[in-house]
Order: C-alpha cells, then structure tokens, then sequence
C-alpha cells in the first residue's frame, strides 16, 4: 500500500488541489487505505455511503446497469484519478457502480471525517467552492461540445484525453486504450460499428497509425487537434 507522500501527491490532483501545505497535512490523516481485489466492488449504484476516493494504484470500472440487466461503461479509473465527490458533499445515493478491474489500493474519505474537517477550516470551504464553479463551467462547455460532435470528433477528442503526460504536444505519441472497444463506444454515446468507421477514417487519413492491439500512435498531432475541436 502507498505511503503517505504519495497520498500528498494525490491530493494534489484532486478537488483538493491548491490547499496549502498546512492543509493538506491536516487533511491527510482523514484518509484510511483500502484494498480492493479484482472483481471486488466499491460501492454499488444506488447505495448511500457519502465516501470519497484516490486511486493510488490499479484499474476499476465505473458503470450504470441497464433495465435490462445490461451494463454501460462510464469511465476508466487509473491512478491519479478520484471518484466519489458529490455523494461526498450531499451524502445522496451513488449514481453509478465502481469495481476492480485489477487489485487496486484507493484512500478513501469518509463523509463524517469530511464534515468535521470543513467546519475546523474555512480555507478547505472556499477552495471546493472554487473547484465546482469550474466544474459547472466545465459543463457548460461539453453539453456544447457533445452537441456539435460526431463520432469521428468523439474518438478524436478520446484518444488526446488518453495521451500520457507530456504527449499532447508532440506527434508519434502512443495512445493505449485501457479498455475494449465495446466499452470505448459505450463511454463515447456511439455504436461499436461507428466507432470502428471513425478509428479506420483517422488510420486512412494518416491522422493516427494502430501499431497493435488497443494501440495507435498518433501521426499528425495538429490534425487530429482540429478534428477533437481542441485546437
């Protein structure tokens, strides 16, 4: 399990980024660690919990079942991500389900701990304050974008969002896709079949090159940009 320089470090990019140093130890301590085996379950959809998580290490799924018994991928969790925060601050049900997809460790922050941390300092109050204003406004800027998006402008927008650090800037970066494509098109709102058109219109195009098995690099960096509607 990670150690506490490291939880520090997630802390950093996560709602609580930008605390001060003074504040980030004191909010440390309020995190307990959690191993979940793969095929172990996070928290159902539906389930009260008012919990809140940094993934230290691993993968997990977030997903919505269907009525008919039939699950959406929403996202990938990796490290470096969190996921939990609005049950955190509403104490509401868990919109979504979130399992391992591999063993992962996670920090995991408890709404009662929470609670007692935002009333013993005003800084934590205003710095969340700041984080969901920029989220609405983040908001505000997808339900544009989606609107206006095909599917070839979806994967575009996907495969930058998937660059590792440091790649967004340079063409002959590699892109790994960390899940199928099925799950790929159901977290694009696309269907398999136009998923796939778009991936071969990017490879024809000489936009992105796929090098093997969930991996493409891309070719022209500018492009690709362009058509993500990023640049």
């Amino acid at each position: 399990m990670p150690g506490s320089d490291q939880l520090l470090a997630l802390l950093a990019k996560s709602p609580f980024a930008g605390a001060s140093e003074g504040l980030a130890q004191r909010l440390a301590p309020f995190f307990v660690t959690q191993r979940i085996d793969k095929g172990g379950v996070a928290f159902l959809e539906g389930e009260v919990g008012g919990r809140f998580y940094l993934v230290a290490d691993g993968r997990l799924k977030a997903f919505r079942t269907l009525a008919d018994g039939r699950s959406i991928t929403v996202f990938i969790l990796m490290p470096g991500d969190f996921f939990g925060f609005i049950p955190l601050l509403d104490n509401r049900p868990f919109p979504l389900s979130v399992t391992a997809l591999a063993a992962s460790s996670v920090y995991v922050l408890n709404r009662d701990d929470f609670v007692r941390a935002l009333s013993d300092n005003a800084e934590l109050s205003v710095l969340l304050l700041g984080y969901m204003a920029n989220r609405l406004r983040g908001c505000f800027d997808q339900v544009g974008q989606i609107g206006r998006q095909g599917a070839v402008s979806r994967v575009a927008h996907a495969l930058l969002s998937l660059l590792p650090p440091g790649g967004a800037a340079r063409a002959g970066a590699e892109v790994v896709l960390p899940f199928s494509q099925t799950e790929l098109a159901q977290t694009l709102h696309v269907t398999a079949e136009n998923l796939s058109r778009a991936l071969a219109r990017l490879c024809r195009e000489e936009l992105i090159e796929h090098t093997a098995r969930r991996r493409y690099r891309i070719r022209d960096m500018a492009a690709l940009c362009r058509i993500a509607g990023a640049g």
